[in-house]
């Protein structure tokens, strides 16, 4: 719980990495702020998980920067880009210090359309999207939202790829 309400501090880059995936593997919905451990999701358990994903991502690089820089700083024939920006209209739900919105949405778009290698971006299945990304492959997916116990529902979501 000292993590959770921030009385133990990281004090390396490393800590504050391996408090970030408690503080997602603990949350409500992966936001970080809100938390409901059960027994599926005990925090004694959440090493399994931290090492299993170690394993996998051995030769991934995670980053903290803008998309932009990230995007232009990488690519090259041999990349692969995931994307999972903000869906459109939903962009409030996460706490991003610059926003994101329509102009973000389509610089995005402008930044893929021109890069030297491979993307899959996943977004939410709207005319905006659909209209940014026209020239590109997509595929459409039918994704079960439950994080309401009360109300789950099925939506239509986009992967969208250039190869």
């Amino acid at each position: 719980m000292d993590i959770k309400n921030g009385k133990l501090k990281p004090k390396n880059d490393i800590q504050k990495a391996a408090f970030y995936f408690y503080l997602l593997a603990t949350s409500f919905g992966a936001k970080g702020d809100n938390f409901a451990i059960g027994n599926s999701k005990s925090a004694k358990n959440i090493h399994r998980d931290f090492f299993a994903n170690s394993k996998r991502l051995k030769r991934a690089f995670i980053e903290n920067m803008s998309y932009e820089k990230l995007i232009n700083g990488y690519d090259s024939s041999d990349t692969l880009f995931y994307v999972d920006p903000p869906y459109v209209g939903a962009e409030n739900y996460y706490k991003m210090v610059r926003g994101f919105g329509i102009n973000e949405h389509e610089n995005l778009a402008k930044i893929l359309a021109n890069v030297k290698g491979k993307f899959m971006l996943s977004y939410n299945d709207c005319e905006m999207v659909r209209s940014l990304y026209k020239d590109f492959k997509f595929k459409e997916l039918k994704v079960n939202y439950s994080l309401n116990s009360k109300y789950r529902s099925v939506k239509n979501e986009l992967l969208i790829m250039n190869f």
